[in-house]
């Protein structure tokens, strides 16, 4: 079992871990709003890609650590009642992982056609990002919940 202080280290760390996701979830959303008349396709297109790769390497790796003895075990060893959310809240990670896979814009391929990939491409990426800000938003309020709310019972 963990200790506190193990707990509050891990759940200080995931927390960091998803403010650099949201600094490249932003720098996706910037990205694809590009005017295509200023940049051109192929550059809007080389970058969008860049960015997408980072985010899906990021986020694999951030589920990764979550999950394999990062704050999802840590919370279900300190506040068991919270573990029907880590069980949704994994859930959505395979969702997640599956998502990725089939994500248009991650995918080498000609770039011929850059204009009608970024059409097709750009609201699915936007519709992810929103999917995965609310996934991040529950993943956070629950690590507060869990290692930074004040119990009490003491005094």
């Amino acid at each position: 079992m963990q200790t506190a202080m193990d707990a509050r280290t891990i759940a200080a760390q995931t927390l960091m871990e998803h403010r650099t996701l949201e600094y490249v979830k932003q720098a996706l959303r910037v990205t694809v709003q590009w005017d295509l008349d200023s940049v051109g396709a192929d550059r809007k297109l080389s970058s969008v890609r860049f960015i997408a790769e980072s985010l899906q390497r990021h986020l694999l790796r951030l589920m990764e650590l979550e999950e394999s003895g990062g704050y999802m075990q840590a919370v279900v060893e300190e506040k068991p009642h919270l573990a029907d959310q880590i069980v949704r809240l994994r859930a959505d990670h395979e969702v997640f992982r599956r998502q990725l896979a089939v994500l248009p814009i991650c995918h080498p391929q000609t770039d011929e056609l850059a204009d009608e990939m970024l059409s097709q491409a750009n609201p699915v990426l936007l519709a992810f990002l929103d999917k995965l800000d609310e996934h991040d938003r529950r993943e956070t309020n629950l690590i507060q919940i869990a290692f930074c709310e004040d119990d009490g019972g003491e005094g």
